[in-house]
């Protein structure tokens, strides 16, 4: 299981590319909520300083470092936001922002984290 591509943010729709290839659907994706379950929780700063996951209602928000996470009100890193939705790198160094609320949580069989975001 895995990505394909060259591992840039210009693989994604949406993103400008200097050969002519790419572009949108026409849809504003930046504006846009979503759901996501997140990825590398264990690998975060939360569960290797807590060695739990945040509770349902927990709220977030994400960051581009790297790669994108959703951290908490902390600043702390929850978990990472897959690859699908890589997209929102561009919409995030445009000035957007988004909120989102953890919707199910939990550590059994394996930590799992799923939130829901909306653009602010």
């Amino acid at each position: 299981m895995g990505s394909s591509g060259s591992g840039k943010f210009t693989d994604y729709s949406g993103a400008k590319k200097t050969d002519g290839t790419g572009g949108s659907s026409g849809s504003d994706r930046c504006s846009q909520a979503f759901s996501a379950k997140l990825e590398e929780i264990e690998q975060c700063d939360f569960f290797s300083a807590n060695n739990t996951v945040p509770a349902a209602d927990t709220v977030l928000s994400i960051m581009l470092e790297g790669r994108i996470f959703a951290t908490n009100g902390n600043g702390m890193k929850i978990g990472a936001l897959p690859t699908s939705l890589n997209y929102l790198a561009g919409c995030l160094k445009e000035g957007k922002t988004y909120v989102g609320v953890v919707t199910e949580s939990g550590l059994q069989p394996f930590a799992f984290i799923t939130a829901d975001f909306t653009p602010q």
